[in-house]
């Protein structure tokens, strides 16, 4: 008997509606921290709903022990944010107040309005610029506390109910120290996840930049031990967790995949926080659209994008030091932003035996030099993204804002 067209190529498919909602009715849902630090940014009613939804999981909701430790070490800067967010908004609103007054008295100038009129005009702005704060601070205000206090702390007090019994165990020390270990291994050969977090390797905290990867093996460990599939809920859309295409998460990276099904033969999904609201259907669990909207709003960052600046300056680093991903790069722009493999030996005029193991490491450090020197934003989509049909790399692709900088200079 052959086999079917998924068999053994798990890793790439994307992620579709039925294996998410299959996922969520039988699958062990880790939630990251950043999941949990964001009932500090939800509004009551859509905090109250994904609890709702983490509720009718029911004991398979569950939250490995570094994410609880990087949650309680992050929880009071999360507070400092949400308080410093009003503050900011009614001080941007103060400013606005005070630009819009010169603009009323050129117009009045300009127009030969009479003092009753200009009158109108301000008490209209007035109210505006009052409403506008007065929903902000009810938005944030003591009607639900937040606080350092963990006894006067609605959100706190709403987790801690909501998670009880539900948090994984610290590890020995042996498998702790072989964890940072291995951490720092895949750091070295970029594999994932957590590599985007190298820089972490030089701080103060304990599992410097290991701490994406112990929640990976934290949330495998405890998986395998079920015997259920894994679903990690995550509000991190980093290329070292996220299997990307053209900016579209298409679910885990296959590396991911690949590692969970070898280790324990089930599924593994990936999911960010809103999409537990829009299939929440599945656990029989009601949510209103605005919640996804909400929730939405709240978790998601724009995507930053590479400038023709930075675009310019990584590839005369790589000319100077005659690496042929500058090439590469450039015929990938030509070709609409991917490259195949037979296309990439003839440019860089590689031998056909030759392995393109770290071929993606010289751009890759010359985008971090860029970002450390303030030249591009972090988070931005890595330049050359290997596309793997099984363990070989057949394709790379550049991002699209690239092929279109590219683009724009080869028009000129």
């Amino acid at each position: 008997m052959g086999l079917g067209m998924m068999d053994g190529f798990a890793g790439q498919v994307p992620q579709s509606k039925g294996d998410i909602e299959a996922a969520m009715r039988s699958g062990l849902v880790s939630l990251d921290a950043n999941v949990l630090l964001n009932f500090y940014r939800f509004s009551p009613n859509s905090r109250n709903a994904l609890a709702e939804v983490i509720r009718a999981l029911g004991d398979r909701a569950w939250v490995s022990h570094q994410a609880a430790r990087e949650f309680w070490r992050n929880r009071l800067s999360a507070l400092d944010d949400r308080n410093s967010a009003t503050r900011q908004f009614v001080e941007e609103i103060a400013k606005a107040r005070r630009a819009a007054e010169p603009a009323v008295n050129a117009w009045a100038k300009r127009t030969a309005a009479s003092e009753e009129v200009v009158g109108r005009l301000r008490d209209e702005l007035g109210s505006g610029f009052d409403g506008a704060i007065e929903v902000a601070q009810t938005e944030t205000s003591d009607s639900e506390r937040v606080s350092y206090d963990a006894d006067s702390d609605s959100v706190l007090q709403l987790l801690l109910g909501l998670l009880h019994g539900k948090i994984g165990g610290p590890m020995d020390q042996d498998t702790w120290e072989d964890c940072l270990n291995e951490a720092k291994r895949r750091s070295q050969q970029d594999e994932p996840p957590g590599y985007l977090d190298s820089a972490k390797n030089d701080s103060s905290l304990p599992e410097g930049g290991a701490g994406d990867y112990l929640v990976w093996r934290q949330s495998m460990d405890e998986a395998r031990s079920r015997g259920l599939p894994l679903v990690i809920v995550t509000g991190d859309e980093k290329d070292d967790w996220w299997w990307k295409h053209k900016g579209v998460l298409l679910g885990p990276r296959p590396e991911l995949t690949d590692e969970f099904n070898r280790l324990s033969g089930c599924a593994l999904t990936l999911l960010r926080p809103v999409q537990l609201i829009q299939h929440a259907g599945v656990l029989d669990v009601t949510v209103d659209d605005s919640v996804a909207a909400d929730i939405e709003r709240a978790t998601s960052t724009p995507i930053p994008r590479w400038t023709a600046e930075a675009v310019e300056e990584l590839l005369r680093r790589l000319d100077a030091e005659g690496a042929v991903q500058a090439a590469v790069i450039r015929r990938a722009a030509q070709l609409g932003g991917v490259i195949d493999r037979e296309e990439l030996f003839e440019v860089a005029g590689y031998e056909p035996d030759r392995m393109l193991r770290g071929f993606t490491r010289p751009a890759k450090r010359i985008t971090r030099d860029l970002q450390d020197e303030g030249l591009l934003d972090e988070g931005v989509e890595d330049i050359l993204t290997p596309l793997y049909l099984g363990v070989i790399a057949e394709q790379f692709e550049i991002p699209l804002d690239v092929v279109e900088i590219l683009s724009d200079g080869m028009s000129t």
